[in-house]
């Protein structure tokens, strides 16, 4: 097992230090801060409905990864940390709020007991390249006056990418205070290294680096980490080879198929090459015959019209003198 320290923004050390019920404070701290809710607004208890299941790891390698959970005021939140951003991102957060959302008639076949749903996805990577937010948000609303349907799906995307700790008064709001746990964890991996200032009295941040320090120390919480990285190298690995294997035999058979085509164009377009070389071969062998044929009926004429003898007629006519001597003798 490695000695590698796992940050908060690692999906499975995130849901084991947020998810576990011992921590709802800082769970609700977390999500106070990340939706900017204050005075009346705020949450004040909050219950976690998938809790950390290391068994469902175990069966599971490539499970979802995320925090569902219910607040004082029915409210439901999906909470993602994403490490490594799937191409249909923004797809998927709306896909498993839908699903968070669509559940509660299991319990209830009433829509008007329906309540709103809010998807938190925390993205390391940048995906909102057009603006420099770090945080946006979507929601249902008419495209001409802009009202919206209230208490339906809520849809948040923070990207840590996009926060920059040493920018001025970087850790002026509990949002970018928290920011800073989830981005720069690991700079804090023991009790005794120092703190920003303006953290040092943010108890719940605080007792978050405890708890992200207590689940590295826990060799059960490592293991499923580094049982799923391997998991997904093994499999992207395997998608690798299967995907070099089927390049070979495309390209085998593609050179296959080329040389065989190319050599049937080959072979008629020598027929073709061919064939204007014979008839241009024949026609000027036919003018050379008929040039010959043309000079044989001089010849003949002179023999029997003059006093010529077969030299002089050879030369006359370019036919070899065998030949008038043939013609003479016939």
């Amino acid at each position: 097992m490695s000695n590698t320290f796992y940050n908060l923004t690692n999906d499975i050390l995130f849901k084991a230090t947020f998810s576990n019920p011992e921590n709802n404070k800082i769970l609700i701290c977390l999500i106070n801060a990340l939706l900017k809710l204050q005075d009346d607004k705020k949450i004040i208890t909050v219950e976690v409905l998938n809790p950390f299941n290391d068994k469902k790891f175990l069966d599971d390698k490539l499970s979802i990864v995320d925090i569902k959970a219910k607040d004082n005021k029915g409210i439901f939140y999906n909470i993602e940390m994403q490490v490594q951003v799937s191409k249909n991102w923004e797809k998927r957060a709306l896909y498993y709020a839908s699903e968070l959302y669509t559940s509660q008639l299991k319990q209830s076949n009433s829509y008007n007991k329906l309540k709103k749903t809010i998807s938190i996805s925390i993205l390391s990577e940048t995906c909102f390249k057009d603006n420099k937010d770090i945080h946006n948000i979507y929601t249902f609303h008419n495209i001409k006056s802009l009202k919206p349907l209230d208490n339906l799906i809520e849809l948040h995307f923070i990207e840590l990418s996009k926060f920059d700790k040493d920018k001025k008064r970087a850790l002026s709001s509990p949002f970018e205070k928290w920011l800073y746990a989830l981005k720069h964890g690991d700079k804090h991996q023991k009790e005794s290294d120092m703190l920003p200032y303006e953290l040092i009295n943010e108890k719940e941040i605080n007792e978050a680096f405890c708890a992200m320090r207590y689940a590295n120390a826990d060799q059960e919480t490592r293991y499923l980490i580094e049982a799923r990285q391997k998991f997904i190298r093994d499999q992207v690995t395997m998608q690798e080879d299967a995907l070099e294997e089927g390049l070979a035999e495309g390209l085998a058979e593609g050179l296959a198929k080329g040389l065989e085509k190319g050599l049937e164009k080959g072979l008629a377009k020598g027929e073709e090459k061919g064939l204007k070389k014979g008839l241009k071969k024949g026609l000027k062998k036919g003018i050379e015959e008929g040039e010959k044929q043309k000079a044989i009926k001089i010849a003949t004429q002179l023999i029997f019209s003059s006093h010529l003898n077969d030299l002089e007629i050879s030369q006359m006519t370019d036919l070899d003198i065998k030949i008038i001597q043939k013609i003479r003798k016939s």
